[in-house]
């Protein structure tokens, strides 16, 4: 019995495990045959081969879910269906369309190949909803970066036979979306006006709504602005500066934005203790501290830090120590408002740079951006020469915004340095007005391209129109010729004077010049030239006296010159402090033979709260190099610039009244000095918001010298002649306008006068 039981149990279990097999059996989908349906272009076997399956694997859930993935990722196919049935896979595909052309209409701002560098669907690429929606959006982007944040994108799609079709995008451009204004809270120190100086962001006026002109907005350059900001408070003792908040409003009712960054100017600091520590024993401290221009008591000003701290870079690579590291470790002593620095110069890791890599430069060349590095590929990477590159590239303007990210390179002593700009524009074309009571209405016509083609050159042609001068200048610059640090550039010009109501002639010329250009340090620069000039004097009375008579006629004159400039001014065009040289000198030849000099200075000081003090000081003389006199038309008319208080010539020697025929004409004269004390500041009385600002001026010159004096057939007088005046500028809607009030203190009895005087203009 009990052997029955055993028996019993195990046929049981027989008879369920086999069962159990013939379940699992028919659980098991073996895929037979694979069946590919509802292609045109693309083959079975690739598309076969995109799903990951072949014959022979097992049916499953999962295995069917991945090769659905599989296959939409390829983005070949807009719908995919995978059915099972009785060992046959059936994949059942609709193709993407192919994209025959793709095409822009409406478009007038942003050119075809401007909107076609953005859009990533092209022709003869596959359609995909996912990439249109992606270029609809790069589109946009690139509208909003030219200012027009009203842009519509609207894209048609136009089908063709054989599953293909023509991509179309139709633009609304809209208007350029302009900054009605730029405001600052919590400024104490400076002006609104003196910031938005410092800034890129401009506010646009109503002649820019007529015209249609104006700088449009820009988020990328307001970022760079806040930058700016930060780089004109910390250069001028702020420490702790910061912009705490920026916003750009956007009036849907004008289509316009209005700025507001939000300032913490802090307080105002001095150098403190400047010291030195070496790490390395090779040089000693002596050697390194002619490096150093921060000095105790100065008022602080991080360009000066960055100066030192390349300065001994430059020093110690000199010196065979490519990887040292200059860190300038700063105390601030809130106690006596002043900062301790410490630069700190440590051998750094010898790590190279294996490569730079460059996005972003839709238009400029590579190596236009690359000859602003202070690095290259192969050098020691150097934390402080990275940073200048950053700056001159920032100084270039020809990119909104530069980022720069170091990267690991194929081993761990070498780096890939990442440059990404985001570029800008770099032409414009400028109609000017203006008028002053010496010369009248003035109109002029700019047209600049400072990157011509994407190579850095710099090209402009300029007409000037005004009651006694028309001009035309058309001139070129290539700023590295032959790829060096020389600067090469010609000029074509034509200029046409007349003279008559002063000297009683007209001067005409028509030239061709060349320049070479070369940096002698960070902030000197020796510019050469050489110029051939055809000069022809005409207009002159039959009854006028000799002196003009002598000019009349042609003159072929070659000149060939320099000009050594140094400049630490911290902002060229609206200067509040630093030093401005120009010494220059030419030698004429041909039908003249004549040597000239001229040297001029310029000084700045910011006193306190946009108060700002200047000092100006010209020089000039020209003597003849064979017996010849200095003709009229050669000779200084002025002494320098003109003399506040005197009309224009208005201290020239001149013909005396008794002379033959004589109109009491300036004759010009051979040497010259002036001098001007002026300071600027912001009227208590009236807000900031009107632009107006007043000033006060002392000035004092001479000119002398004429080679036509034979007595008394010329007044002149080395007799030192002196005004003292008060201005008034205003930065109005229709641009910069100046008026000068000023009194005579000494003048001689032959020299005209001009208590007031009236200059302005803008640019539409």
């Amino acid at each position: 019995m009990k052997y029955l039981s055993i028996i019993l149990v195990f046929l049981s279990l027989c008879i369920g495990g086999d069962k159990l097999v013939k379940n699992a059996i028919a659980d098991t989908h073996i895929i037979g045959e694979i069946i590919v349906t509802g292609n045109n272009r693309i083959e079975d076997a690739s598309i076969i081969n995109y799903s990951g399956l072949k014959k022979g694997d097992t049916y499953s859930k999962l295995s069917i879910d991945t090769s659905l993935k599989n296959l939409y990722q390829t983005e070949l196919f807009s719908d995919v269906e995978i059915a099972y049935e009785n060992t046959k896979l059936v994949i059942s595909v609709v193709e993407h369309y192919t994209i025959n052309l793709v095409a822009f209409e409406g478009n007038i701002a942003l050119s075809d190949q401007d909107l076609s560098n953005v859009a990533k669907l092209t022709a003869r690429s596959t359609f995909s909803r996912i990439r249109l929606e992606e270029d609809i959006a790069n589109i946009i982007s690139a509208y909003r970066s030219a200012g027009r944040f009203s842009v519509l994108v609207d894209p048609k799609i136009i089908k063709l036979e054989y599953n293909r079709i023509n991509l179309v995008f139709e633009i609304k451009e809209g208007p350029t979306t302009k900054i009605t204004d730029i405001n600052f809270i919590g400024n104490q120190n400076y002006t609104d006006r003196a910031l938005r100086s410092v800034i890129q962001s401009k506010r646009s006026n109503w002649i820019d709504s007529i015209w249609g002109t104006g700088k449009s907005y820009d988020n990328d350059l307001m970022e760079y602005d806040k930058e700016l900001l930060r780089q004109f408070y910390r250069n001028n003792g702020y420490v702790n500066f910061k912009v705490t908040n920026s916003i750009a409003e956007f009036n849907s009712d004008s289509g316009n934005f209005i700025i507001t960054f939000t300032l913490d100017e802090g307080k105002r600091y001095k150098y403190g203790d400047i010291e030195l520590s070496n790490s390395i024993k090779e040089i000693t401290p002596n050697q390194i501290l002619t490096n150093i221009t921060t000095f105790e008591g100065d008022v602080y000003d991080e360009s000066d830090i960055d100066t030192t701290s390349i300065g001994i870079v430059d020093y110690m690579r000199s010196q065979g120590h490519p990887f040292v590291v200059v860190n300038a470790i700063e105390d601030i002593n809130e106690n006596t408002s002043t900062v301790n620095v410490n630069y700190q110069i440590l051998n750094g890791p010898p790590v190279y740079i294996e490569r730079i890599d460059i996005t972003g430069n839709q238009r400029t060349y590579d190596y236009v951006i690359r000859r602003q590095l202070s690095i290259a590929e192969g050098d020691a990477l150097n934390q402080t020469y990275l940073s200048k590159s950053i700056r001159n590239l920032r100084i270039m303007n020809f990119f909104s915004d530069v980022n720069v990210r170091t990267l690991d390179g194929s081993a761990p002593d070498k780096k890939i340095i990442s440059i990404a700009v985001t570029e800008q524009n770099t032409g414009s074309l400028a109609f000017g007005a203006g008028y002053s009571s010496y010369m009248g209405v003035i109109g002029t016509v700019y047209l600049t391209e400072r990157n011509l083609l994407g190579k850095g050159q710099y090209l402009s042609l300029n007409t000037n129109l005004s009651g006694d001068r028309n001009l035309i200048n058309l001139a070129f610059t290539e700023p590295a010729f032959l790829g060096s640090d020389v600067s090469f550039g010609f000029d074509l010009f034509g200029n046409e004077q007349d003279n008559s109501d002063t000297s009683s002639y007209t001067n005409s010329e028509v030239g061709l010049g060349f320049r070479f250009g070369l940096p002698l340090s960070d902030d000197t620069r020796l510019n050469t030239r050489a110029k051939f000039t055809r000069n022809e004097v005409y207009g002159v009375a039959s009854n006028a006296s000799a002196a003009l008579k002598q000019l009349e006629g042609n003159r072929n004159i070659g000149e060939l010159g320099y000009t050594l400039s140094y400049s630490s001014l911290d902002n060229p065009m609206i200067p509040s402090s630093g030093v401005s040289l120009n010494l220059s000198q030419d030698f004429s030849g041909g039908d003249v033979s004549n040597f000239s000099t001229v040297f001029s200075g310029k000084y700045y000081h910011d006193f306190d709260r946009d108060l700002i003090g200047s000092l100006h000081m010209n020089v000039g003389h020209i003597f003849s190099l064979n017996s010849k006199d200095i003709l009229i038309s050669d000779s200084f008319m002025d002494p320098g610039p003109l003399l506040k208080g005197f009309a224009s010539r208005g201290i020239s020697p001149r013909l005396h009244p008794n002379y033959t025929n004589s109109k009491e004409e300036a004759i010009g004269g051979n040497t010259y000095f002036s001098g001007k004390a002026e300071v600027n500041f912001p009227i208590p009385v009236v807000s900031d918001d009107y632009g107006i600002r007043g000033g006060l001026h002392l000035n004092a010159g001479t000119l002398f010298g004429s080679d036509l004096v034979t007595d008394p057939v010329v007044n002149e007088s080395s007799m030192l002649r002196s005004s003292i005046g008060a201005s008034i500028f205003w930065e109005s809607p229709i641009g910069m306008l100046r008026f000068d009030f000023t009194e005579v203190l000494n003048k001689e009895t032959f020299d005209q006068t001009e208590f007031f005087h009236f200059s302005g203009g803008t640019n539409f």
